[in-house]
């Protein structure tokens, strides 16, 4: 077996739903550690996977120790080391016939990633194919883009360029949850003027639950947080129609999701029911 250096690993390619249970089954076995109820993001939700992404709750000085394992492993024949671990693995009960537009190999990346099992099955959570047409980064753009404007306070005076001298809001973070910041720019060097850069500090401990993610923010519960869409609807739903609309243009003016594409959803006008439907909620004072 050799070691590779980060970057994609060689020869693998996508696996069929059929095949990801035996492949785990497989896996766990050899490991003596729970792989299938830690798997991340649309593993076991589409018809073929790209990779699998599994969580691993393990202590850092453990890794080394965890990756000789790997090694010894006849199913695993490469690992590359990042910051996560991946590694080339044989597709147990692998179907041929089963083809799609990416080509298959009889091999798949499996990823290992250190950390909280259940805030990263919550942070990489994606919908199944049925639910939504968008991947789960969109998901995630979304509630960055919530977080960003909700509950959120700037001070009057402002910089050169617009931003707040102060702002308390809600970030959305891959590693604290949901949390808490005050954001300050920071200042030039020369002490005149500030950079495009930002501070935050934290104010709150972050919030991981999916359930008070979606309280904190105003929302029904975690249902809410399941796809893009349903985010759309569920701030349609709970917020006024301005704040509705910053989100959705902070979400829209995302590089990320510019580089992707915009969802169609955005690029429709509201429609006249929706206008009646707004102003109806307006009127009986059940929104915020």
């Amino acid at each position: 077996m050799r070691i590779n250096e980060g970057g994609a690993m060689p020869g693998v390619g996508p696996i069929h739903i059929s095949e990801i249970e035996p492949t785990l089954d497989a896996l766990e076995k050899a490991l003596g550690i729970d792989l299938k109820n830690n798997a991340l993001g649309s593993v076991g939700k589409k018809e073929f996977s790209g990779d699998i992404d599994v969580a691993l709750q393990i202590d850092t000085d453990k890794i080394p120790e965890f990756t000789k394992r790997l090694e010894k492993t006849p199913l695993i024949l490469d690992i590359a080391k990042s910051s996560v671990i991946m590694t080339k693995v044989q597709i147990v009960g692998y179907d041929e016939s089963k083809t799609t537009s990416k080509p298959r190999t009889g091999y798949v990346q499996v990823d290992f990633m250190p950390g909280d099992p259940d805030w990263m099955k919550t942070y990489y959570h994606s919908p199944a194919e049925t639910e939504s047409k968008y991947k789960g980064v969109f998901r995630n753009l979304m509630i960055a883009s919530i977080a960003g404007v909700w509950d959120r306070q700037d001070s009057e005076e402002t910089t050169a360029d617009g931003r707040p001298m102060e702002s308390e809001r809600w970030m959305f973070s891959p590693t604290e949850g949901l949390i808490k910041v005050n954001r300050t720019p920071v200042p030039k060097k020369s002490g005149e003027g500030y950079t495009k850069q930002n501070k935050n500090t934290k104010i709150s401990k972050g919030i991981k639950n999916a359930e008070e993610i979606a309280k904190t923010l105003g929302l029904d519960g975690a249902a809410d947080l399941n796809s893009f869409e349903s985010l759309l609807a569920a701030i349609k739903k709970n917020y006024p129609n301005d704040l509705v609309q910053k989100i959705i243009h902070n979400f829209k003016e995302n590089r990320t999701v510019q580089d992707i594409g915009i969802p169609d959803e955005l690029n429709q006008t509201e429609s006249l029911g929706e206008k009646h439907l707004r102003r109806i909620r307006e009127l009986t004072g059940k929104l915020r």
